[in-house]
């Protein structure tokens, strides 16, 4: 709460200047909060002074009273695919199925039962050795560039504004991304980082740590991934919020006192961010 004597500001007020100066630049967050002013009813000049005071303390300084809106929140945890990079999930099938033809459903098949997925998503297998596993299910044996080109396909983008939204949140959390992934889609990533937006530092200039499933050889929704992170970054799991479009991950972070956030699909997820920290 608001100590007596102090400028403050009403719960809803403050959460509107807190998405404005999460969302826009300085320029565009001065106009609108202007705006803002102009059209807030019944506001004499001192209330607006008073509001504009929060409005620059919260901008410049990042310190306000927040009224207790989400004050015990600390860090944000973010998925990848499709909840910061829009995926097109069933390509995979499309082209394998094209490729593989008569054959595909028994490959698919041995890739189940041999677990070629999450092993190469853990850490289980080279690139060399999971690509390999795919081209030779085939008879006679598919080239290795097939394989590449379909496992890439499901990407599409990563728009421009959910950049600038994780550069505005680490002003105020932690931001950490934990993903499920691989050798292969990891590099497609960075070379996409560099090609598309010229960012060579992708994983240091947005996150404070980044955990893929290859590397630390763990995958949600066990939840060893998740005591991991949480151990590694020395965060408490109560002022940890977790951004994931698969239930199942929700609940299982959850199971370890994380607070989960399911990412609807078809949503902008700064409509999400926004909704659920303010």
């Amino acid at each position: 709460m608001c100590d007596k004597g102090k400028d403050c500001v009403s719960r809803e007020e403050n959460d509107r200047i807190g998405f404005l100066s999460l969302t826009f630049d300085a320029p565009v967050f001065y106009l609108l909060t202007i705006i803002w002013l102009k059209h807030r009813k019944g506001t004499d000049s001192v209330g607006s002074g008073i509001i504009w005071r929060a409005v620059l303390k919260r901008y410049f300084a990042g310190n306000i009273d927040l009224c207790g809106v989400m004050q015990s929140v600390k860090n944000i945890i973010f998925d990848f695919g499709n909840v910061l990079f829009d995926l097109d999930l069933p390509s995979i099938e499309r082209q394998f199925r094209q490729h593989f033809g008569e054959q595909f459903e028994a490959a698919r098949a041995k890739f189940r039962r041999d677990r070629l997925f999450e092993l190469y998503e853990t850490g289980g297998l080279s690139t060399e050795e999971f690509v390999d596993s795919l081209r030779f299910a085939a008879d006679p044996p598919l080239p290795g560039e097939k394989i590449v080109s379909a496992w890439n396909s499901i990407f599409i983008s990563m728009p421009k504004e959910r950049f600038d939204m994780l550069l505005r949140l680490r002003q105020r959390y932690k931001v950490f991304l934990l993903s499920n992934i691989n050798d292969l889609h990891a590099s497609w990533i960075d070379a996409y980082m560099v090609q598309e937006h010229g960012i060579q530092d992708f994983q240091t200039r947005y996150f404070d740590a980044v955990y893929y499933s290859h590397l630390i050889r763990l995958r949600k929704p066990d939840r060893e991934i998740y005591e991991y992170a949480l151990a590694d970054a020395e965060l408490v799991p109560e002022e940890t919020v977790f951004f994931d479009d698969l239930e199942i991950n929700i609940a299982a972070a959850k199971q370890v006192g994380i607070q989960g956030i399911l990412h609807p699909p078809g949503k902008e997820i700064r409509d999400v961010v926004e909704a659920s920290l303010l």
